[in-house]
């Protein structure tokens, strides 16, 4: 497994939330700050620091006619007196305009030591260069001995994102790219959480197998979620496991993601357990009438002035919530009685009604958002078979992506596992132009086709 230094600045949107961990008193900028420890050999690990800076929190100046936002970052590793790491790198992003800078934005860096088995400190500094204002953090980081021949895994990597991916960035590894999430804070905006982890000292060579479950456990210890084991063959004494959990549905807290790998060979166990947290912005609600009614007239003020092309194309990629009914009736109004008729289409869909947002609403339309955003091409990406099917089905719980290769079209098989009791859509590249058909789906209703792969290897 190749190693390397791992310094860069990826920009991501994320409600933040009181997960980040606790400034030291004389902090002025805040940050999160999370580690994870990967095998080297038996007496070395590779200690990776992740990093998040919210966006809004620097100083933006303006430079070429944009405005410019930079941090230097700053680590000391210290053994008992002596400091045995120094290193310093900066990070800068940049923004055409203030709009563009919104509090909900996190900036991610990463780098990675290796250090020999001992307990060290770790002191990381953030300092925002525009203002000269910092913030302070210190982690205790124990480094132990990853053992020659018992099954073990790394420390879990919780993260924003995480696929497949060849090329090379500071956040790839192993054939990943795998974006950090320090605050390990999930919800709406963000509602699946990845796992990146090492497996080490597998039985191999070997005919046998090893398997993979991930659980996930409240703060007082009940098991509240769990995925269907994963069994693979065992390909090498080294492996990695990723994978993914849709945890919007979770009620806000605390929680602990436990990836148990089981060694099919040997009959050896590993596990590791991670916290993590769901966290969903807390409404005044002075009564649900008066929060309902407040609402309803946010909403008839967001379409007030509204272009009618904008209400037609909101409307349009709405088609698969609608009836045949409502697209008529729509079709038939003036502009306001779109406008009227619109409002009461969300309001009517709006699962908490006593709340002043209409959570269904956003929801949706955040994914009409994702899909124009990633499947757009052709056609508009709501129109395309995975635009339909993330806005029908919402986000899969997971998402198995296959490249291209010499004899087979890329492909990628979406899984919802509390859907129908599990089920799959299988999407192929068929023209090669980057729109993905769906051929094959377990789910009721859907298109069924036994020999799906055949659209993956036509000569087979």
């Amino acid at each position: 497994m190749k190693r390397s230094e791992c310094l860069w600045v990826f920009l991501l949107g994320l409600s933040l939330a009181p997960a980040f961990a606790h400034p030291q008193p004389d902090s002025v900028v805040q940050f999160a700050l999370d580690y994870a420890r990967f095998r080297i050999n038996a007496n070395t690990a590779q200690v990776e620091l992740y990093l998040a800076v919210p966006r809004a929190q620097l100083r933006f100046v303006p430079d070429a006619g944009e405005l410019l936002g930079a941090f230097e970052a700053h680590v000391s590793i210290a053994l008992g007196d002596s400091e045995v790491v120094h290193h310093t790198w900066g990070a800068h992003t940049l923004a055409k305009d203030t709009s563009e800078i919104k509090r909900s934005q996190l900036l991610y860096t990463q780098a990675a030591f290796q250090l020999p088995v001992n307990h060290y400190r770790v002191l990381v500094r953030v300092r925002d260069r525009n203002s000269g204002v910092a913030g302070v953090q210190t982690l205790e980081v124990p480094v132990e001995p990853f053992e020659d021949k018992k099954l073990a895994l790394s420390d879990l990597e919780i993260s924003s994102r995480a696929t497949r991916d060849t090329t090379w960035s500071p956040f790839y590894k192993n054939r990943y790219t795998v974006i950090p999430n320090p605050n390990a804070t999930f919800g709406l905006t963000l509602p699946m959480l990845y796992a990146y982890a090492e497996i080490y000292n597998l039985t191999y060579p070997t005919d046998s197998s090893y398997s993979v479950v991930y659980r996930i456990f409240d703060g007082q210890g009940n098991q509240v979620k769990s995925l269907p084991v994963r069994r693979r063959p065992i390909m090498g004494t080294q492996l990695v496991e990723v994978g993914a959990c849709n945890v919007v549905s979770l009620p806000a807290g605390s929680y602990y993601l436990e990836v148990r790998v089981t060694d099919h060979a040997s009959k050896q166990e590993a596990f590791r357990r991670r916290k993590f947290f769901v966290y969903r912005e807390e409404e005044t609600r002075p009564s649900a009438q008066a929060a309902g009614e407040m609402g309803y007239e946010l909403l008839m003020l967001s379409y007030r002035n509204r272009p009618v092309a904008e209400l037609d194309s909101e409307f349009k990629a709405a088609r698969y919530i609608s009836t045949k009914e409502e697209q008529k009736i729509y079709a038939a109004l003036d502009e306001q009685g779109k406008r009227d008729f619109i409002v009461k289409f969300w309001r009517d869909r709006d699962h908490t009604p006593e709340t002043p947002r209409n959570e269904f609403r956003e929801d949706y339309l955040a994914r009409v958002k994702f899909a124009q955003d990633n499947f757009s091409g052709l056609r508009s990406g709501f129109e395309t078979d995975m635009g339909r099917v993330l806005l029908v089905y919402a986000q899969p719980s997971e998402i198995e992506r296959f490249p291209s290769s010499s004899e087979n079209r890329p492909y990628q098989i979406w899984k919802y596992f509390e859907l129908e009791g599990g089920v799959e859509f299988v999407f192929v590249d068929v023209n090669n132009w980057g729109e993905y058909k769906l051929v094959h789906s377990t789910a009721r209703g859907e298109l069924a086709d036994a020999d799906w792969e055949r659209w993956i290897n036509p000569s087979r």
